[in-house]
């Protein structure tokens, strides 16, 4: 809050009260609200890790006694691996898309020089590529 003033208001017996607020922009924003994407569930990769990393965390906390306790401490293994891998996930899926994009426009100046047969065909095979990443990400 920067400001307030009190201010006399026409044909009312309130006064009316302004207050002036910093910039929102100015305020630094921390990690957002996470939520599971189920999209997870469908990649073999994540699900096969998963598998493989429950024995490990029951494993290492073995001297809990409390089963809710584990199952809260699983669950917080769990979250930390999957963000980590989700990210990871977007991070490739951003690198592919540029990798087609950069080769797509290399093909798209490769027919406007040479219309050939072989190039327009590489660049209906980049198209192709695109839309399939764009469309189906699981595909690529």
């Amino acid at each position: 809050m920067e400001d307030t003033t009190v201010k006399t208001a026409v044909k009312s017996d309130h006064s009316a009260i302004i207050i002036s607020f910093n910039s929102l922009e100015a305020q630094k924003h921390g990690p957002s609200y996470w939520k599971f994407n189920a999209s997870l569930l469908d990649d073999e990769n994540y699900v096969k890790l998963i598998n493989q990393k429950i024995p490990e965390h029951v494993e290492e906390f073995k001297e809990v006694t409390d089963r809710r306790v584990l199952w809260d401490l699983i669950k917080y293994r769990i979250r930390q691996f999957t963000m980590k891998y989700s990210k990871e996930k977007a991070r490739k899926r951003r690198e592919d898309l540029l990798t087609i994009e950069t080769s797509l426009k290399r093909c798209e100046e490769a027919c406007s020089v040479d219309p050939s047969e072989l190039n327009l065909e590489n660049l209906e095979n980049m198209k192709m590529k695109y839309d399939i990443l764009n469309i189906y990400p699981k595909v690529l």
